[in-house]
């Protein structure tokens, strides 16, 4: 059996020994154009910190790690068209390579918006060292960045950089913050944590125009006209999956690599893992780029252990994040639904900067948030693995640091009934 594996992320990576694990003896070859295989984007805002040295970057030492598992690895280099009846990739150099399973793990490459001015000196993407180190070395006068994004990442990258005594301004085009993983109020928490520690944050206003000043970014003008100062600007606005080399009729809705539960693509012999391919939401059955560490690992175990003959599915494929915020714990699980809807019924409860929120479909939990008090995140976690019914939603707030409500006190119509001097909200 020959195996191909393009890409060197988490993905490959694991699929590679999961490979090796079933089949000790026949040959696997990875190619990648990443010059740093192996190297963890994840890590990459610490970092920036300047608290972390590069060699943590890696999750493997991968010269050690392909002799060991008996990997032929390439890098540099670009798998540039894939032709399923000869079971051949066509790689950059205009040279083939057989293969008799092949896992694309490409990953994702980060969205660049065509607003004016955005092919400046100084604008960087956030995905690999070399914009990391861009970010930080460009400007030997380096005070001032703007990050346009404010997801999981931008928030990251702005805390780090706030850290070497940056003045770092966040722009989010959406009305909050990480629209993907927060609600409105958990987003207004988040933002208001980040202000008091000197970070500057603009949501529901989008940058128009980027200004230079002898070809260098020197500002950012908003929709609404107001113009603020910038030597550096970061794009993290998001990413798409990575793979022009395939047939653009493979692709699912956001140019993803439609797979199943086995990690199998339309195509013979073929898998696809990472942030490239597109999953079924296992809350919703939504179609689904579940671009995350976590999920990168487990969907490389499940397709490389299927390639080497194994029958393993993947399962429990949701979003899940978690980040401290100057000591300010953030958990962030399924669907931080706004409103309650047909069978969706949203439950919250806030004191401070603390907050909690679940949300049920026909009383099973798809979703929820906590900031501040995480400790009953694992419990949640379970709970939404196994599609637990939950008939008494103020079961799941008891036990921690906000049960101190009577024993009689519960739920009605989607919120905690208030007393005390909590603030509930519906």
């Amino acid at each position: 059996m020959r195996y191909l594996v393009v890409g060197s992320g988490p993905a490959g990576i694991c699929a590679a020994e999961e490979i090796r694990k079933k089949d000790p003896e026949s040959p696997i070859t990875m190619v990648t154009a990443d010059p740093y295989p192996a190297c963890s984007p994840v890590m990459l805002t610490y970092w920036v910190s300047g608290r972390h040295p590069e060699e943590r970057l890696y999750f493997r030492d991968i010269a050690l790690w392909a002799k060991d598992h008996q990997v032929t690895l390439r890098c540099g280099v670009k798998a540039t068209a894939v032709d399923v009846h000869r079971r051949v990739v066509t790689l950059s150099p205009g040279e083939e390579i057989a293969y008799d399973r092949l896992l694309i793990a490409t990953g994702a490459a980060p969205l660049i918006p065509p607003i004016p001015g955005i092919r400046a000196k100084g604008v960087f993407a956030f995905r690999t060292l070399t914009d990391a180190d861009g970010i930080l070395t460009s400007r030997r006068d380096l005070e001032q960045v703007c990050i346009m994004g404010g997801g999981f990442i931008g928030i990251k990258l702005a805390c780090h950089l706030r850290e070497r005594g940056l003045k770092v301004l966040v722009i989010e085009k959406e009305p909050r913050l990480a629209s993907r993983i927060f609600d409105q109020r958990a987003s207004e928490i988040v933002k208001e944590q980040l202000s008091m520690h000197g970070l500057s944050v603009e949501t529901g206003a989008g940058i128009t125009e980027i200004a230079n000043r002898d070809g260098w970014v020197s500002g950012v003008r908003l929709e609404d006209g107001r113009m603020f100062s910038a030597q550096i600007l970061v794009v993290a606005v998001g990413v798409r999956p990575n793979a022009p080399f395939l047939d653009a009729s493979l692709a699912a809705t956001g140019g993803g690599i439609p797979v199943d539960e086995r990690m199998e693509t339309p195509l013979p012999h073929v898998f696809a893992a990472g942030d490239v391919a597109t999953t079924r939401d296992s809350l919703t059955s939504a179609p689904f780029n579940n671009a995350v560490w976590p999920a990168a690992t487990r969907q490389g175990n499940v397709a490389g252990a299927n390639m080497a003959g194994g029958r393993r599915t993947y399962v429990h494929n949701f979003s899940l994040n978690a980040m401290n915020l100057y000591g300010l714990q953030v958990a962030s699980a399924g669907h931080p639904c706004e409103r309650q809807e047909n069978d969706i019924r949203v439950f919250q409860e806030e004191r401070g900067m603390d907050y909690r929120k679940v949300v049920l479909k026909s009383g099973v939990l798809i979703g929820f948030i906590l900031i501040g008090d995480t400790s009953r995140a694992g419990l949640f976690l379970s709970r939404m693995k196994r599609r637990d019914i939950v008939t008494d939603p103020a079961e799941l707030f008891a036990g921690s640091r906000f049960s101190g409500l009577p024993p009689y006190r519960g739920f009605r119509h989607g919120t905690l009934w208030p007393q005390t001097a909590n603030r509930f909200r519906m």
